[in-house]
């Protein structure tokens, strides 16, 4: 996948990773938080004071579990128009949290290649998310 940015501009490569990073540690752990929340069919749930319209009905909460669920199907859906270097290194490093250093062993490149590949496949997520997810993702520089 070539990256193809708008209006040829360049992307800032770092600030775009350090986007996508933040974006799995804040909205994509949120969702998997919320995916993971068991079915509940018949109680009331709310830490609400009673009388209160926050309070949450099962209802609301199984459809937020079921909203949540298809968003992490759609970033997979992402990850998997991505190339297989591409898709491993967002997979293992924002996903599985393994660590800079054994994504790099595990794709058997030099740290200087591997740096390489993170920044392309930061990028390559960035420019997907942002063109079908409305996200802000990717960084251009001035």
């Amino acid at each position: 996948m070539k990256l193809d940015p708008p209006d040829t501009k360049e992307v800032d490569y770092s600030q775009t990773r350090k986007n996508v990073a933040n974006w799995f540690d804040t909205e994509y752990s949120k969702y998997q938080r919320l995916a993971n929340i068991p079915v509940i069919s018949s109680v009331r749930l709310s830490l609400a004071p009673k009388g209160t319209a926050s309070a949450n009905s099962v209802e609301d909460m199984n459809v937020n579990r079921a909203n949540a669920k298809q968003v992490l199907e759609f970033v997979d859906a992402i990850l998997d128009t991505l190339d297989d270097r591409h898709k491993t290194i967002i997979r293992a490093l924002y996903i599985q949290g393994s660590q800079n250093w054994q994504v790099a062993e595990r794709l058997q490149y030099s740290r200087s290649r591997y740096g390489v590949l993170k920044k392309e496949a930061c990028a390559l997520f960035a420019q997907t998310m942002d063109m079908t997810a409305g996200t802000a993702l990717t960084v251009y520089k001035d």
